[in-house]
């Protein structure tokens, strides 16, 4: 059996010993006793790849080794070996960074291996995590969070070293027609063809990343000059016009592509993406494959027709936004007990856009807050509709942005929807991720706790796709975890994404709090989690997001397909 190294600080040679002791009594024998050399410089004895654990005894140096730990390599558990279990230290050793403790003269064995075995269990599950959450699985390529971590390496690289990086922005033209036409399946197809097709064209040095649905985005390190970029840029899109099949049927893709180079007038990492965001949406507006590289002399005409800004503003002022509700199922009773409510754009010309296609413009251009009072609104009708219909019992979740919960009148605004309508709020259900709240989270506490005063519930989406703080899940009022599509996908043939899944559920069971899995598509998965005892499921196995009132339909069909079911 794999050894584990347990690194111990302390002054004290008696708790080495006792600790020494205590380890190797463990059946069967997981433990390897580590002691730094020299704490002479703390971080490399942190930051050793070998050390599975960190047992720190309580001292004037703790705060200063928890902090550094939790900024340097926040998934190795901090254990505190304290004199006695004081509530108010316990609590300020866990804002520090610190996951459990144990008590010197009450050092059970039992107690002891059981800390250390779930602790660097969860390490090794947060290091997977990470892994996968950085990690776009249909195409392997960076998704947005390792994306903006990638560039910002990338910039910093440039800044030290003095070579020019560029940003290329890539969008599929009428990708949604490809979806339409020949389904998931097929645009599945079509994202991982542009991908192996890119990536033929790329250098050594370059990464590519997924954005969004049909949004790539490539990081060029070490360019020579703008005509460099465009060569390689061109290149790109004549690898991407090659013709494909699909459905037995010849495909031509067209695609647009916008650039911005570093340090060329850009300061930021953020910038960076506006700039080559907004070449990009220029180049669409020209029929056919097309490369542009940002200028100050870009001009979109003046009530914004060919930009994805303008017709986002005429979209808000014409009310073209309108929610779709995926249902969650209860795996226990197959009973509908929840909708999740999913912006759609319906657009005049291009009929129904998915919001990965326009969302994070929307954040970039600071209209969340405007279309999230929307969204809410929406779904407080919806509320009243369930209940009219006499579905009092199905919740109705909406997701929340950062945008709105800093808002000094979020709480305020909300009342007033939810009072002037007369619904029961217990049935709304606010969906944060950890992203969010990492944002500001003491602030994020006082406005949850507000608006649970309402009867307002909260869920936390996304799970393990963020930093995963256990804090959160403890210091706040969060009653479900949402596990991600990106560890459904593949179970249970996936034994990573299969363990996430059980770590998940069973952490869940163990907090008292509902779990919930998104992305279910196959009987296999849907029967995977029910054997996990997971809560409740919602994904195209059951529904697609349909819009309201479709939904006596479906609870018609769920209901035939369990008689059905029980029938045979």
């Amino acid at each position: 059996m794999d050894q584990s190294t347990v690194l111990i600080i302390s002054d004290n040679k008696t708790d080495h010993l006792i600790l020494s002791s205590c380890l190797e009594r463990a059946i069967p024998r997981r433990f390897r006793l580590s002691t730094p050399d020299s704490m002479d410089r703390p971080l490399e004895a942190l930051m050793d790849p070998n050390i599975d654990a960190v047992i720190l005894s309580h001292g004037p140096e703790t705060e200063y080794l928890l902090r550094l730990a939790q900024r340097h390599n926040p998934a190795i558990p901090m254990i505190v070996l304290l004199d006695e279990a004081d509530d108010a230290i316990v609590s300020q050793l866990r804002d520090y960074g610190a996951q459990d403790y144990l008590i010197r003269g009450q050092l059970q064995d039992a107690l002891a291996h059981r800390i250390l075995d779930y602790s660097i269990q969860l390490k090794s599950a947060r290091q997977t995590i990470q892994q996968l959450s950085n990690q776009d699985p249909l195409t392997g390529a960076l998704n947005r969070a390792g994306f903006r971590a990638h560039l910002d390496r990338a910039l910093d690289r440039s800044k030290r070293y003095g070579f020019k990086t560029a940003l290329l922005c890539i969008n599929i033209d009428q990708f949604a027609h490809i979806n339409d036409h020949y389904g998931e399946t097929g645009g599945d197809l079509v994202i991982k063809t542009v991908t192996r097709r890119l990536l033929n064209k790329m250098r050594s040095t370059d990464s590519i990343a997924r954005l969004g649905g049909d949004e790539f985005a490539i990081v060029l390190e070490d360019v020579g000059s703008p005509d460099d970029v465009e060569a390689i840029a061109e290149s790109m899109l004549f690898s991407l016009s090659g013709p494909m099949t699909l459905s037995e049927q010849q495909l031509s893709i067209h695609a647009s592509i916008g650039s911005a180079i570093y340090p060329d007038g850009t300061g930021e990492a953020s910038e960076m993406v506006d700039r080559a965001r907004s070449a990009m949406q220029q180049a669409k507006s020209v029929q056919g494959n097309k490369y542009i590289l940002y200028s100050e002399e870009l001009l979109f005409d003046e009530c914004g027709a060919s930009s994805l800004a303008g017709e986002l503003r005429t979209a808000i002022r014409k009310n073209q936004f309108e929610l779709h509700y995926q249902p969650r199922i209860d795996l226990a009773s197959e009973q509908l007990v929840g909708l999740e409510a999913l912006l759609r754009w319906n657009h005049p010309k291009r009929g129904l856009v998915s919001p990965g296609q326009f969302l994070p413009e929307c954040e970039d251009m600071g209209l969340m807050k405007t279309i999230g009072y929307q969204v809410i609104q929406h779904a407080v009708s919806a509320l009243v509709w369930l209940e009219e219909q006499g579905l009092t019992s199905v919740d109705v979740a909406v997701n929340i942005s950062f945008s709105q919960l800093r808002d000094e009148r979020f709480v305020e605004i909300v009342r007033d929807i939810v009072s002037s309508s007369g619904v029961n709020a217990s049935n709304l259900e606010f969906e944060l991720t950890e992203t969010t709240i990492l944002k500001n989270p003491a602030a994020i506490k006082t406005q949850m706790d507000e608006l649970r005063l309402l009867g307002i519930s909260f869920s936390l989406d996304d799970f393990g796709t963020g930093f995963s703080q256990l804090t959160h899940l403890t210091e706040l009022p969060i009653s479900a975890l949402k596990i991600d599509t990106g560890f459904v996908r593949d179970v249970p043939q996936n034994i990573q994404q299969a363990a996430v899944c059980k770590m998940i559920v069973e952490m869940a069971h163990r907090l008292d709090m509902l779990v919930i899995a998104e992305g279910a598509e196959r009987y296999e998965q849907v029967e995977f989690l029910r054997e996990l005892n997971c809560h409740q499921v919602q994904g195209f196995y059951y529904s697609p997001a349909i819009p309201l009132q479709q939904l006596p339909r479906f609870i018609e069909e769920q209901r035939f397909k369990q008689h059905r079911h029980m029938i045979s």
